[in-house]
């Protein structure tokens, strides 16, 4: 009979863009966290947004903030332990920004930084994702 020791499990090798991807989606996370209580801050009245208080904001900032407030948390959480449901509301928080700040920019206002960032983080985000999956499939 074998002991325990004797069993290993090996685990497969992590190409260097899956360890990039996962320490871009760590940093992300830290990122949309800050974001997320900024957010929350401009609701509880600790903070004034670009706008002025949160009371004093249009309806429409008042709903944009608290989705923001809650996807931006949600989303760090979910790409903190890496996991695919982090991703996805992560991709639903940036699109949600970007359209904020293009689609309706007559209510929101156009903000070319958070528009390009955005799009920076995204594009940065699938070209790492598909380095690591051409790279894993390639062994």
């Amino acid at each position: 009979m074998s002991s325990l020791e004797d069993i290993s499990v090996k685990e497969p090798e992590r190409n260097r863009f899956e360890v990039t991807l996962d320490y871009y989606s760590i940093g992300l996370s830290v990122l949309l966290m800050v974001l997320g209580l900024r957010h929350w801050a401009v609701i509880i009245g600790m903070l004034e947004s670009s706008t002025g208080a949160f009371e004093a904001m249009s309806q429409e900032w008042q709903i944009g903030t608290m989705h923001l407030a809650v996807v931006d948390l949600v989303a760090a959480v979910g790409l903190w332990m890496r996991v695919a449901w982090g991703r996805v509301v992560w991709i639903l928080a940036a699109l949600s920004e970007i359209a904020f700040h293009t689609l309706f920019a007559g209510t929101f206002g156009s903000n070319l930084v958070i528009v390009l960032f955005h799009s920076g983080a995204l594009i940065g985000f699938g070209t790492l994702f598909l380095l690591a999956k051409r790279t894993a499939d390639d062994r």
